[in-house]
């Protein structure tokens, strides 16, 4: 999500881990504290920019973004 505001793309997590709600936290569900791979799945997701009025180039932008924001992870990564 850095290096997507680094280039001026807004990002934010769409959908957190429903466990983690107050309201289901409240209902003490068991196994409820334990979802490792839910967690896992939430902390790698984005919402990246997306409504009607969104113009070819700022898509082209957008993805141009999210590709050189994967590949600076691949770079981090090797």
């Amino acid at each position: 999500m850095e290096a997507m505001k680094a280039q001026g793309v807004q990002t934010s997590i769409h959908y957190p881990p429903v466990h983690q709600f107050s309201a289901y936290r409240r209902l003490n569900l068991p196994g409820a504290s334990n979802l490792p791979q839910t967690e896992a799945l939430a902390a790698r997701e984005v919402t990246l920019p997306l409504y009607p009025a969104l113009s070819d180039d700022s898509i082209r932008f957008v993805v141009e973004a999210v590709q050189t924001a994967l590949a600076g992870v691949a770079r981090a990564s090797a």
